[in-house]
């Protein structure tokens, strides 16, 4: 069982504008924070931590520990005091009733964040990185399918506009077959053959 109770704080805006993200400044601001949720709600300084997270936005977390003199109690009624104190610090909190003067003329605001930051990074990367992959998929896969389409539908057009083009240049070219010549210069060839035969015998004589 726990024997302690935590949660996340945000605050307004105009914190960050001040914020240089350095260690001493968040200890500083660290308790600053602690003092003021201290007097709105009058919860003793001894079961509060407060600590600010580095980085921006501004974030922070508050630590409720146990009452020194209730520790030596059974464990469910440590529980359920450090349960009431966490309801009266975060009604004090969505009332907006914790606030501090960073400086002069800047007042700071400290609200109750609803959810964790930790698996609220986690979940959005890892829900945006399914999203990018399954829309990439989406991509790929109608670019093949439009590709193999274009080409099924232009080779045929291809092959057939080459072969009308083939027989055009053939009638063209060659309007008398082949085959329509041959016995013309087959009997042009035994013709020569009988008048030589007959010139040979004329001299032999």
């Amino acid at each position: 069982m726990e024997y302690f109770r935590s949660h996340l704080l945000a605050f307004s805006s105009n914190l960050d504008e001040h914020n240089p993200d350095v260690a001493e400044w968040r200890f500083d601001v660290s308790r600053v924070i602690k003092n003021s949720m201290v007097e709105a709600t009058g919860i003793s300084e001894e079961q509060l931590l407060v600590t600010v997270l580095p980085g921006l936005p501004t974030a922070a977390e508050f630590f409720l520990l146990p009452d020194k003199e209730l520790t030596e109690k059974k464990p469910e009624k440590i529980a359920t005091h450090l349960d009431q104190l966490s309801e009266v610090l975060l009604s004090a909190l969505n009332q907006n009733l914790v606030q501090f003067t960073l400086r002069p003329g800047v007042q700071v605001t400290v609200y109750a964040a609803h959810l964790s930051a930790a698996p609220l990074v986690d979940t959005t990367e890892s829900h945006s990185g399914s999203a990018m992959l399954m829309l990439l998929s989406v991509v790929v896969v109608g670019l093949a399918v439009f590709v193999i389409y274009k080409f099924k539908r232009k080779i045929p057009g291809i092959n057939v506009y080459a072969q009308m083009q083939n027989e055009k240049e053939q009638e063209v070219i060659s309007p008398v077959s082949p085959m329509e010549g041959a016995p013309n210069t087959q009997r042009d060839l035994v013709t020569s053959l009988e008048l030589l035969d007959t010139e040979l015998n004329t001299q032999a004589i």
